[in-house]
């Protein structure tokens, strides 16, 4: 048992050995870097998404606070015309599209911090990016 234990250490080495006689850190720091701008990317496309997102919501939400007060004003002449039933009517629907805007409002509240957060991050990536960058300098320069 020890023979074995002994042998896959000796293999152990030998390949940890050619592995780190193989590494360049000055490709590994390119690649990291190549590999973080990717993800920029990748994280730029997503706040773009997550901003029209938040934009559509907001045309939405008020599309539909417009249109619950457009209900409200017939549900207003309704009453001055003496047709209670068509009042009864209109206030439903202003009531059914004040809630659809008050729901799109907390959508809207979740999408905000969605959006921070991900400007944050994508902000944190460039300084690392910039950091690897100047490390990757300071290495060649050596």
């Amino acid at each position: 048992m020890g023979l074995f234990d002994r042998l896959w250490r000796v293999i152990r080495a030998n390949i940890n050995s050619l592995i780190g006689a193989a590494e360049d850190p000055e490709k590994i720091l390119e690649q990291a870097v190549m590999d973080m701008q990717e993800d920029l990317i990748q994280l730029r496309q997503a706040v773009a998404g997550a901003i029209a997102a938040q934009k559509r919501t907001e045309r939405q939400c008020s599309q539909a606070e417009s249109t619950a007060a457009e209900w409200y004003q017939r549900a207003q002449l309704a009453l001055q015309k003496g047709e209670e039933n068509l009042a009864r009517e209109a206030l439903t629907r202003k009531k059914t599209y004040q809630e659809t805007a008050t729901a799109m409002k907390a959508s809207l509240e979740q999408q905000n911090a969605v959006v921070t957060q991900l400007k944050d991050n994508m902000r944190s990536l460039e300084s690392k990016i910039s950091e690897a960058k100047s490390k990757k300098d300071m290495y060649i320069a050596r």
